[in-house]
């Protein structure tokens, strides 16, 4: 019996037990690779919570800063260009460093990792709010990102480790709904620092959770990689493991609409604080207010994504929270050019954020249900191109929106159709797999198999 409710998803009091076919092609839109029985999987929800404090923890120390970014600017003298490269470098390793961090966490199990990664976390909070100058910032906002790199792969493998098909997705949008808390949550708590102490009380914030999480993670999560399914850590291995991803069609084209849909997101964030506070004159306090109204609506499509993970086709789920998103941005872009007040602004932006929090459960769910070895290398190709891909993103909106509202609405509007039309392409190139594989099923009787 269903005991507890949080944020929207049952949970069992002490586990969430799911019994689901090991793979699961009605739900998942593609066929098995290796695995056809019946797979039990019991997550206990000291282990979720867990999972979830982790997978919050790398969002808030993108959201809790930004209404600082101005007075930063401004403190140490730099131009705006150099300030965002505290936002730009912290994504760029916290993606980058996955690469690394995946075969590692494949080699040497789960839990090493999980805690020296938010060890060189904390530590890079400390440094950040004692930072004399905005290179030393700039330092230690990368060193966060090289620890946020190495808890958020832990946390997505362990997904992988323990459930996979509509479990996963459920389980993943569980954590996606934690996600969507810290545009909520980190906006208004670091206006709120910002304005009683300064931006350096937001860092000082940040190694304290980092503090709790380790505490929760080092008694609440156990290894979840057995010794027998690690893989050796050498270059050519890995090497061989990556290319072998990539050329996986049910495993690459997900990863590029989610991509795609990270970069949306990020370009969001990173246009977010110059559009609102320089161009409409919110101020920090009220920023941080407006920014958690659109994360509302990112947690919100997370939630109604769970609630639809066993009716609904991954794929076409995915789809049709993309076709909401380009909505969102493309009423964006009018409200813009009609120069309505900033209220209809961030309603478009919200009915976009709520498409993004639809579609990325699925397709996370869609890339790593489609790999059995290596889990977490996938997980560090997921990360790696959400959040390289998005400094990237950050910095052509921070460049964008310094221009004015419009040309950084059309940038979200583009990455939406882009997004919409890796989804479709996958989707089509699965349902033509599909075909193909149960006509010759038809014509032989014998089941084919995948590659």
């Amino acid at each position: 019996m269903y005991v507890r409710t949080i944020l929207g998803v049952e949970l069992l009091l002490g586990t969430i037990t799911v019994d689901v076919p090991a793979c699961s092609p009605r739900h998942l839109g593609f066929y098995c690779h290796e695995r056809t029985t019946l797979m039990s999987t019991s997550v206990r929800f000291s282990t979720t919570l867990s999972l979830a404090a982790i997978v919050g923890l790398v969002p808030f120390a993108i959201d809790m800063y930004l209404a600082s970014l101005p007075q930063i600017s401004q403190e140490f003298t730099a131009p705006v260009w150099v300030t965002q490269l505290t936002l730009t470098g912290y994504l760029l390793l916290l993606g980058l460093g996955q690469l690394f961090a995946g075969p590692l966490s494949d080699a040497i199990g789960r839990r090493k990792p999980l805690m020296i990664g938010l060890a060189l976390f904390i530590v890079g909070s400390v440094v950040a709010a004692l930072a004399p100058n905005i290179t030393t910032l700039v330092l230690a906002r990368l060193l966060q990102g090289v620890g946020g790199a190495l808890a958020a792969v832990v946390a997505t493998s362990t997904v992988r480790d323990r459930a996979e098909g509509p479990a996963a997705m459920k389980l993943f949008a569980v954590l996606m709904t934690v996600s969507a808390l810290a545009p909520i949550v980190a906006p208004a708590a670091g206006g709120l620092l910002e304005g009683a102490a300064g931006w350096r009380s937001v860092f000082w914030t940040l190694a304290g959770l980092g503090v709790i999480v380790s505490l929760t993670s080092w008694f609440a999560l156990p290894e979840s990689l057995p010794k027998l399914s690690r893989h050796p850590l050498k270059l050519r291995g890995v090497l061989s493991a990556y290319s072998t991803l990539l050329r996986t069609s049910s495993f690459s084209l997900p990863l590029a609409a989610l991509a795609t849909m990270f970069m949306l997101l990020f370009a969001y964030i990173g246009g977010a604080s110059y559009v609102y506070q320089d161009q409409f004159g919110i101020s920090p306090q009220t920023f941080g207010l407006v920014f958690g109204g659109t994360g509302a609506a990112l947690m919100l499509g997370a939630i109604v994504a769970n609630r639809f993970a066993e009716k609904t086709g991954a794929y076409q789920l995915s789809i049709i929270g993309i076709i909401i998103s380009l909505i969102g941005a493309a009423a964006a872009v009018l409200v813009t050019a009609a120069t309505m007040p900033l209220g209809a602004l961030v309603a478009a932006m919200s009915v976009a954020m709520f498409g993004l929090g639809l579609s990325e459960p699925a397709l996370m769910s869609l890339c790593m249900s489609a790999v059995q070895r290596h889990t977490g290398q996938a997980a560090a190709l997921i990360g790696a191109g959400q959040f390289a891909l998005g400094a990237v993103a950050t910095t052509f909106a921070g460049i964008l929106a310094a221009r004015g509202a419009l040309p950084w609405v059309l940038l979200l509007v583009g990455l939406a159709i882009v997004a919409l039309v890796l989804a479709v392409i996958g989707s089509r190139s699965i349902n033509t797999k599909s075909s193909t594989m149960q006509t010759a099923e038809q014509a032989t009787g014998v089941p084919v198999p995948t590659a």
